[in-house]
């Protein structure tokens, strides 16, 4: 085995266990069984035939031989009787002719060195008729032939075929002057004729030679290649398909189909395993279909999840910032208007009173200074309490175009300083919504003074509605877009946080935004910013047309989603 590979081994392991193999392998051995058995029975059934003929033969050869020595035994011819014997006897396949009387002394023999002697009468030849003490008197046809082994000096044994055949007391016999017979006597001899079997047991064996091997062997050749042909075709090759389909099938190819035409059992498997085939691809799609459903389903989910988180922490900071506010309104406002008043009449007095000069300039512009400033903490103030108060605000049918253009108008001075280009873009045919309107144009002024300050070197100012995309009909959409420095991603999501600020000088405290966010979340709706550096940046603001509408429907909402995720 060393020149056989391990690939030729697995081949030959492979096809050793193939069921096309035992099959073929299982056909065979009980073809080989099956002709064997049936060559056996044949030639048995032969060699019964042959030797019934025999048989036949050896019984109207003895009769031959009677009716041949009936004459010369009734003139008592004996020398004529001997004569005739030994010519028979000298025929081919004649073994011995023998006349025995009913004693069992042989008296006429083909062998004249046995003529005298007395035969066993238990032995083989005799047994039919002396098995009881008193001999048979008449002997049956088909028991009259006997076949029996018999030993031949230098050749072993081989079979004879014997035949007796009485001789009875015939009226000729008993009236005849030369014979003592009394008419009592119903037998007087037998007439014993042996014949050799070897010719027949030799064309049995060259027929068994030279016939049944040889053809039994083509037998079985040729029917070992048919069946192995018949296997081949109707078992291993949709056998082989079968099993191929089922090994791509395993591997994830659900295209696979199986061309078997055929009605018989294989037909129906392969028939069922392209309907099971096709349910699994369909299945598969169903799958990957409610998996990209899933998937959807749980982006939407998390993106609601993720706006109700940043809902609650606005809410938790205003609610923080409320009660910081309430505190440092009560403390600062009443200190910082009493700043504001005195600075007002002490520069009044002393511009009254001082003379002109240099002194009193300084004097008058540090009053001032202390005046703005006093100011702006007023500002500041007001900006926390308007971000962080918790009062109800009061909704009113208000048309949308109407307040924009209050807005615009508030700060129009600011955009011609600023050579700024407004343009408006109404794309709403009904701009009518409920809303707190001043807290629309204290939202849409923090926006417009944003985009403002977003570009120093001016540009252009950019205000839209038009319906809400991907919002239910009764949404509007609003949008403020200027072509300014734009906002970097890193910093996006944190603009809309209480103090944010990425201005260097001390024109705010980063409450801006945070206020717009504010109301908008007051409104119930949405705020989105769409920005980059150097890039238009434009703020969205996505409003119910009834807050009070949409407060309910998104409750319900949260309570569902909330139920939806429980463990």
């Amino acid at each position: 085995m060393r020149g056989v590979t391990t690939p030729k081994l697995e081949r030959i392991a492979s096809i050793t266990s193939s069921l096309s193999f035992r099959l073929i392998l299982v056909l065979f051995l009980t073809l080989f069984l099956l002709f064997f058995v049936q060559a056996a029975l044949v030639h048995h059934f032969g060699a019964r035939i042959l030797e019934g003929q025999v048989r036949a033969d050896a019984y109207r050869a003895s009769d031959f031989i009677k009716q041949s020595l009936l004459t010369s035994m009734l003139r008592n011819e004996r020398e004529r009787i001997y004569e005739t014997i030994n010519l028979l006897g000298a025929e081919s396949g004649i073994e011995v002719i023998r006349i025995y009387n009913k004693t069992g002394e042989i008296k006429f023999s083909s062998h004249r060195e046995e003529i005298g002697r007395a035969v066993d009468l238990r032995a083989e030849a005799c047994y039919l008729c002396h098995a009881t003490d008193r001999p048979l008197q008449v002997v049956p046809t088909e028991h009259r032939a006997r076949i029996y082994s018999k030993g031949r000096d230098g050749h072993g044994q081989h079979r004879v075929l014997g035949v007796i055949n009485p001789i009875r007391n015939a009226e000729g016999c008993w009236n005849g002057a030369c014979h003592a017979h009394t008419p009592d006597q119903t037998i007087l001899g037998v007439l014993d004729v042996q014949m050799s079997m070897e010719a027949l047991d030799a064309a049995l064996v060259s027929s068994e030679r030279d016939t049944y091997i040889p053809l039994g062997v083509a037998i079985i050749l040729v029917s070992a290649l048919l069946m192995a042909g018949i296997v081949y075709y109707a078992v291993h090759l949709p056998a082989r398909k079968l099993r191929r389909g089922s090994e791509a099938l395993a591997r994830g190819n659900l295209d696979v189909e199986i061309d078997l035409n055929r009605s018989d059992e294989l037909g129906q498997f392969a028939r069922s395993f392209n309907q099971m085939a096709r349910n699994l691809k369909a299945a598969y799609a169903e799958l990957r279909a409610w998996s990209q459903t899933l998937e959807d389903r749980v982006r939407q989910k998390t993106e609601e999840l993720e706006r109700i988180h940043e809902h609650m922490v606005q809410v938790e900071k205003a609610a923080s910032l409320g009660k910081m506010a309430a505190t440092v309104a009560h403390e600062l406002n009443n200190p910082l208007s009493g700043i504001l008043t005195y600075a007002k009449l002490v520069a009044k007095k002393l511009s009254r009173h001082l003379p002109d000069g240099e002194e009193k300039g300084v004097i008058l512009g540090d009053l001032e200074l202390i005046r703005s400033e006093s100011l702006r903490c007023g500002h500041i103030v007001r900006d926390l309490l308007i971000y962080a108060r918790e009062s109800t605000p009061e909704f009113q049918p208000a048309h949308l175009h109407e307040v924009i253009q209050r807005a615009l108008k508030l700060v129009e001075h600011h955009t011609e300083l600023g050579e700024v280009r407004t343009e408006t873009d109404f794309g709403l045919d009904d701009d009518v919504l409920i809303c707190d309107a001043d807290q629309i144009v204290q939202a849409l002024i923090a926006l417009l003074i944003n985009a403002l300050e977003a570009m120093p070197d001016g540009g252009r100012l950019t205000v839209r509605t038009g319906p809400s995309p991907g919002r239910p009909l009764d949404w509007v959409c609003l949008g403020v877009s200027d072509t300014g420095v734009g906002i970097p991603e890193e910093i996006r999501d944190k603009i809309f946080d209480p103090f944010f600020s990425t201005k260097s000088d001390t024109k705010g405290v980063g409450l801006g935004l945070a206020v717009v966010y504010g109301i908008v979340q007051r409104h119930h709706g949405e705020i989105s910013v769409n920005s980059a550096p150097g890039a238009e940046t434009t703020f969205t603001l996505e409003l119910p047309r009834d807050p009070g509408e949409a407060a309910r429907g998104s409750r319900g909402h949260v309570a569902a989603g909330i139920a939806n995720h429980e463990p």
